[in-house]
């Protein structure tokens, strides 16, 4: 008796053994000159060989693949300088081709408004082609995440006169993609640091789901291992050195004694 003689019911749970995973598929950036430019950034549990063993498998086993797991993807990124900027999300989409209609949760990067910040919000080129992109292939997308990670700069979310705009401008991108059912903000944040009330009532207000992930509190040990601070104190003094920094270096530039002092240039 072959695999194909086995039941389907059996088969089915098989091939969600192998194909479905409980944590996101996250994909990470190849910056270097070999392809692919996306790369799983964990290979191990998810055995996709299994859709090479016939045609007849890929038509039971592909569906499960990419409708029941969360594929997670990074930043927008240009290639070269050259080239015009592309969503990170492209090389998958369009590598999988039709099958990211069967897609049902996707996970990206937070867009990002111009900077400086103009009088109004205006959406990243890279980021309309991101929403847009996801919109035409991924035609029954249920849930779009979107993840705001530590290092996530968003001028236009920081300005609060703006910010509301801004909000409205994304929500309007996202009800252009007709399937969805949920919009996920998920908030990284370290256990002293909040992300804006006001920022994240307008979310909620308008719809949203917003999660905020507790890290870890940051700690920073000494070299010799015997003594620990925490980060605020070491951002703290970080803070106070740069400003005695900056301090001499504006008293020396003031200063006829110093002026061609090499080290302050």
């Amino acid at each position: 008796m072959g695999f194909l003689d086995v039941a389907t019911e059996i088969r089915l749970k098989i091939y969600s053994e192998l194909l479905v995973l409980l944590e996101p598929i996250k994909f990470v950036a190849n910056f270097g000159p070999p392809l692919p430019p996306l790369l799983r950034s964990r290979r191990d549990r998810l055995h996709p060989a299994v859709l090479r063993l016939s045609s007849k498998v890929y038509n039971e086993a592909s569906p499960l693949l990419y409708s029941k797991n969360r594929f997670q993807f990074p930043e927008v990124f240009g290639s070269a300088p050259s080239l015009p900027i592309r969503a990170h999300v492209a090389p998958f989409l369009i590598q999988i081709g039709s099958q990211s209609k069967l897609i049902h949760h996707i996970c990206i990067p937070f867009p990002t408004f111009n900077y400086p910040v103009p009088e109004r919000a205006r959406l990243d080129e890279v980021h309309i082609e991101n929403l847009e992109l996801i919109r035409k292939t991924c035609t029954n997308i249920k849930t779009l995440e979107l993840l705001v990670p530590l290092e996530h700069c968003n001028y236009a979310l920081d300005d609060w006169a703006i910010a509301s705009e801004a909000l409205d401008l994304l929500n309007t991108r996202f009800k252009a993609i007709h399937s969805l059912k949920e919009i996920m903000i998920n908030f990284e944040e370290y256990p002293e640091d909040d992300p804006s009330d006001g920022l994240t009532k307008k979310m909620r207000d308008i719809g949203w789901t917003v999660r905020i992930t507790r890290l870890p509190k940051r700690v920073w040990i000494s070299i010799d291992d015997r003594v620990e601070f925490d980060n605020e104190e070491v951002e703290m003094e970080e803070e106070t050195e740069k400003e005695q920094w900056l301090d001499e270096y504006y008293r020396r530039r003031h200063d006829p004694y110093w002026e061609n002092d090499s080290d302050y240039d």
